[in-house]
Order: structure tokens, then C-alpha cells, then sequence
């Protein structure tokens, strides 16, 4: 049983949860606007700078305390810590503050914050019951790294980081795509070295007419006629962050609004591709996705985005051709 920790520490543990949870509520009263109109304020020179480094001496100074905290408890210090951590919170907050509540970096510099004091609070109610220090400042860190990396410091940096996130999953979707189209081989009705079918093991769901693990030949072969289109949908959205230094401020919030449009369609054209595929559900997605990409590609001007569109045109009529000729052969069958 640890011995009590001495009286004006614990004080100071729990004036500085105080501190910075009222200071929390001025932001959490702060609620982000959608509007896109007063995100072309530009932002108090400096301020951003001035967040990233505040992050960098919140960092240090959570090392300090922690050292502080090391056997024997070195109160002065420990004190003194409490009291400039509560101090650059509130210092952060007010950096939100001066943010536009209608801009990206407001919503970033919010949320990043709030998880960071969050965490900072959980660890200051660790220290005052005397448990695992250690394990609770390296959670810490992480919180404050997390904002660190590719922080945003104005409004164009928030669209590209926003951005980032969108092609994430849009990286994950192609990633299925093509663990798809790679299962096929190992497809039901594979033969054993004697020639004979092998018997499947599953579970049963095919007798329950669920759909197979893996695609028919046919539908093998649909999934393989749109890769060219959802390889290019998906290369159009990776590159577009190199041009958005050609929009405008107001059109920073528009421009995301496709974008998650955009992914949703594009998941939406991926999971109509697995087993117990639907013709008219693979057209109709298909189609939503190049509606989609269309409107994105026709926002920025580049040599690249034209020959982008052209290519999207040729392999558009392939898959077209293919659809006509399979018709044709339905009909003749």
C-alpha cells in the first residue's frame, strides 16, 4: 500500500483536472459550422506555428511530470508541471478559439485537443491514485502524437489531411477488390490431382443458397472487364490533392462533400463485385462512381486530368462493347 501523497500535490492534481475541464467546455460550447462561407477568413499569421509548438512543449513537459513522479516524488517539480500543463491546454484551446468555427482547422484543432486533455485528465487521476504512471504518460504521448503528425496549420493543409482520410479507404476498397478477383482458382468444383471433384467442406451455406466463397467464371470474368474503370476512379481521387491549391477556400468544404460521395460509391461498385453478383447493381454503381468522378475531375484544369478523362472514355466503350456483345449472344442463345 502506497503512503498518501502529500497534501499540497494532491491539491494540485486536482486544481489542474479542474482547470482544464472548465477550460474543455469552451470549445465542447464551440460547435463546428458547416458553412463553407467563412472559411475563406484567412488565419492569424502565425497561429498555426504557435499550435504546433505548444503540442511540442505539452509533450515535454508530461515528461517532466512523469520524472517528477519517479520515486522519491519530487514535489516542487511535480507541482510546478501540474500547473504549466493546465496553463498549455488552456493555451491550445484559446489557438482552437482563434480558429473560424466554419474552418477544417477549427474541426481538426478541436478534436485533437479534446482527445489530448482527455487523455491528460485520465492520466492526472492515475498519479492521484498512485497507479501506473508510466503506462498512462506513453498513452499520452501517443494522444499528442497523433495530432503532431501531419498537422494541419492552415486551412488547405486541413483539406489535404481531410482528404488523406477519404483515399484511405478508398486504398482499402481496391485492396478488396483485388483480394476478390485473386480468391478466384480456388473456386468451388476444383478437381484433385486424379481429375475428380473435390468434395467442398464448408459449412453449408451454399445449401442455404447464400452465395459461394468465391466467383463463378463468370463472374470472374465481369469483375475482371471493370478493373480498368475502378482503377482509374480510384487513381483520379489519390491524385487530385496536387491541384487543390487552384480552389478557392469557400470550395474547400463542397470539393469533401464529393469526395465522401465519392467513396461511398466507390465501396458501394466493390461490394457489388463479390459472389452472387447482379448485372443491373454493377452497372448502376459503376455508373454512380463515374458520375462522381466526373464532377471531381471537371473542378480542377490539368493536362493530366484530361488525358485522365480520355482514358476513362476509351475503357468506358470497352466495357460497353463487352455488355453489347454479351447481349447480342444472350439473344442468339
Amino acid at each position: 500500500m502506497p503512503e498518501p501523497l502529500d497534501a499540497k500535490l494532491l491539491k494540485a492534481l486536482i486544481e489542474s483536472q479542474k482547470t482544464i475541464i472548465v477550460s474543455l467546455k469552451a470549445i465542447s460550447s464551440a460547435p463546428a459550422s458547416s458553412s463553407s462561407s467563412a472559411s475563406s477568413c484567412s488565419l492569424q499569421e502565425g497561429l498555426g506555428d504557435a499550435f504546433q509548438q505548444l503540442l511540442k512543449q505539452l509533450r515535454q513537459s508530461m515528461t517532466v511530470l512523469g520524472l517528477s513522479f519517479n520515486p522519491p516524488i519530487t514535489l516542487e517539480a511535480a507541482i510546478k508541471e501540474l500547473s504549466k500543463i493546465s496553463e498549455t491546454i488552456g493555451q491550445l484551446i484559446s489557438c482552437v478559439l482563434l480558429a473560424n468555427s466554419s474552418s477544417l482547422l477549427f474541426e481538426e484543432w478541436k478534436s485533437g485537443v479534446t482527445d489530448i486533455s482527455q487523455e491528460v485528465i485520465r492520466h492526472i487521476k492515475v498519479l492521484e491514485d498512485q497507479e501506473d504512471y508510466l503506462s498512462s504518460t506513453g498513452k499520452v504521448w501517443e494522444s499528442i502524437d497523433s495530432v503532431l503528425t501531419d498537422l494541419s496549420r492552415d486551412e488547405e493543409s486541413a483539406l489535404r489531411r481531410k482528404w488523406k482520410s477519404h483515399q484511405s479507404t478508398v486504398k482499402d476498397a481496391w485492396t478488396e477488390f483485388k483480394e476478390i478477383l485473386e480468391s478466384e482458382g480456388e473456386s468451388r468444383g476444383d478437381e484433385d490431382e486424379d481429375g475428380d471433384d473435390q468434395v467442398d467442406d464448408g459449412d453449408g451455406w451454399d445449401e442455404l443458397d447464400l452465395g459461394g466463397e468465391y466467383l463463378t467464371e463468370d463472374e470472374r470474368k465481369r469483375a475482371e472487364a471493370a478493373k480498368p474503370l475502378l482503377a482509374l476512379h480510384q487513381i483520379l481521387h489519390s491524385t487530385l490533392p496536387k491541384f487543390t491549391n487552384q480552389l478557392s477556400p469557400n470550395q474547400y468544404r463542397p470539393i469533401l462533400r464529393i469526395s465522401s460521395k465519392f467513396v461511398d460509391a466507390y465501396d458501394d461498385a466493390v461490394s457489388s463485385m463479390h459472389p452472387g453478383q447482379d448485372e443491373s447493381e454493377i452497372q448502376e454503381s459503376l455508373d454512380e462512381v463515374e458520375a462522381i468522378s466526373r464532377q471531381l475531375a471537371s473542378e480542377f484544369k490539368d493536362k493530366s486530368i484530361d488525358k485522365w478523362v480520355e482514358r476513362l472514355d476509351v475503357e468506358k466503350q470497352k466495357w460497353n462493347e463487352r455488355r453489347m456483345n454479351l447481349d447480342s449472344l444472350k439473344d442468339a442463345l
